[in-house]
């Protein structure tokens, strides 16, 4: 088989296991990233293989197997550190926090989201760094303010928190109204950061750690980055449908 035929098949292996992953055949989607691994390594590509260790990380995670997951994640890291990969490394370790956080190792997932926030924020992939920001802030809401607050000052030294992060739930609101206007007026004018928001929106979508409202809400956006004129808003709680209703009839700039 020739190259361009070996990168097609650990494609369509990745395909076939996600599908394999939705409709909870876990075995099985495993089987096929490992096939998929195979060929990667064959081909040397080692940004693939990053990201069919994150894929199969994600297995492990939804087993149970925490140590294993954590393990992909390592493994996945020094590739990205190898490779002088900003953005994967920062995908990674926005990952291996959330591990942290299971297992409520919270001094080290506090360390691994700040390092990726700022990496993501220095290198301007902000839709990313927007994603890293909404998992502190979860974070924030699980953990407490005091809770937070001590944990803040053990890892940065006293830092100030930003607002930005205990902002109330009314300032989130904003934000997300901010975030649906920005990616339907992008789609209305057929702008270059329209591809880089169908890719944010489509991982919203499939994100089983965000809430069902959020997922919804990417696959409505993946719609509208589709082309889609008066996408189905029924799925989606009323605020949240009222915010595309409104950005949908805006006028165009």
């Amino acid at each position: 088989e020739g190259l361009g035929d070996l990168k097609g098949k650990s494609a369509t292996l990745h395909a076939m296991a996600y599908i394999l992953r939705t409709r909870g055949d876990l075995d099985g989607a495993m089987a096929m990233y490992q096939q998929a691994q195979e060929i990667l390594e064959g081909l040397g590509d080692l940004q693939g293989k990053s990201a069919t260790l994150h894929a199969m990380a994600g297995i492990y995670v939804t087993r149970g197997d925490l140590d294993g997951a954590m393990a992909m994640y390592q493994q996945a890291l020094q590739i990205d550190e190898g490779l002088g990969d900003l953005q994967g490394k920062s995908a990674t370790l926005a990952m291996l926090a959330q591990v942290h956080i299971i297992r409520k190792e919270n001094k080290e997932a506090l360390s691994a989201l700040l390092t990726s926030l700022q990496t993501l924020e220095q290198i301007g992939a902000r839709p990313d760094a927007q994603q890293v920001a909404g998992i502190l802030q979860g974070f924030y809401q699980n953990l407490g303010a005091e809770k937070f607050t001590h944990l803040w000052a053990d890892v940065t030294g006293n830092a100030p928190i930003p607002e930005w992060l205990s902002a109330s739930q009314e300032q989130k609101g904003a934000s997300v109204d901010s975030f649906v206007k920005a990616v339907v007026a992008a789609a209305k004018e057929k702008t270059p950061q329209a591809e880089k928001y169908f890719e944010n929106v489509s991982k919203m979508a499939r994100d089983e750690k965000l809430p069902a409202e959020f997922r919804e809400l990417g696959k409505v956006l993946q719609k509208i980055l589709s082309g889609e004129k008066s996408p189905d808003l029924s799925a989606l709680p009323d605020e949240l449908a009222e915010m595309l209703r409104e950005a949908l009839d805006a006028p165009s700039p």
